[in-house]
C-alpha cells in the first residue's frame, strides 16, 4: 500500500518538470548559431567562423574564429576550444560588411580583420598560432 503515494508523487513531479520545459521553451528567446568554413588555399587547414546572436530582451553577438585540419569536422570548432584562435564581439565594417572577416594571405597564413575594440576586454581571445604549430595568425584592425 505505499507504493501508491509513491506512484502519485513521482508522477505529480514528472508532470510539474515537464510544465515548466514547455513554459522555459515557449518563452526564452534562442540564440541563432551560423558556422562557415574557409579552406586554406593548399586545402590542407581551414578555419571555422561561428557566431551566436541573441535578438530578446537583451540581444547579443559574439564571435569565435578556430584553424583545424581540414579534414575535421567543423563541429570540433564548437566543441573542442584548444583551436579556437579569436573570439571577440560581432561589429560592422563602416562599409556595412559583418566584422571579423578572414583570409588566407597564403597557405599557413591567416588574416584576420576586425572592427577596433572598443575597450581592451572586447577581444577575448587571440593567439598568433594555431594548435599544431604551423598557421600563423594576423588580426589587422580596419573602420
Amino acid at each position: 500500500m505505499r507504493a501508491k503515494p509513491f506512484i502519485i508523487g513521482f508522477l505529480a513531479i514528472v508532470a510539474v518538470l515537464a510544465a515548466v520545459s514547455i513554459y522555459l521553451s515557449a518563452t526564452v528567446d534562442r540564440a541563432d548559431k551560423s558556422v562557415a568554413a574557409l579552406v586554406s588555399p593548399d586545402g590542407k587547414f581551414k578555419a571555422v567562423t561561428i557566431s551566436f546572436a541573441g535578438h530578446g530582451a537583451t540581444p547579443f553577438c559574439v564571435v569565435s574564429i578556430s584553424v583545424m585540419l581540414a579534414v575535421y569536422p567543423d563541429e570540433f570548432a564548437q566543441q573542442r576550444k584548444e583551436y579556437e584562435v579569436f573570439s571577440a564581439p560581432c561589429g560592422t565594417f563602416a562599409s556595412g560588411e559583418r566584422s571579423p572577416k578572414i583570409e588566407w594571405v597564403s597557405d599557413t597564413n591567416l588574416q584576420i580583420t576586425r572592427t577596433p575594440a572598443p575597450d581592451a576586454k572586447a577581444a577575448r581571445s587571440t593567439k598568433n598560432i594555431d594548435v599544431t604549430k604551423s598557421v600563423h595568425v594576423t588580426v589587422v584592425e580596419r573602420d
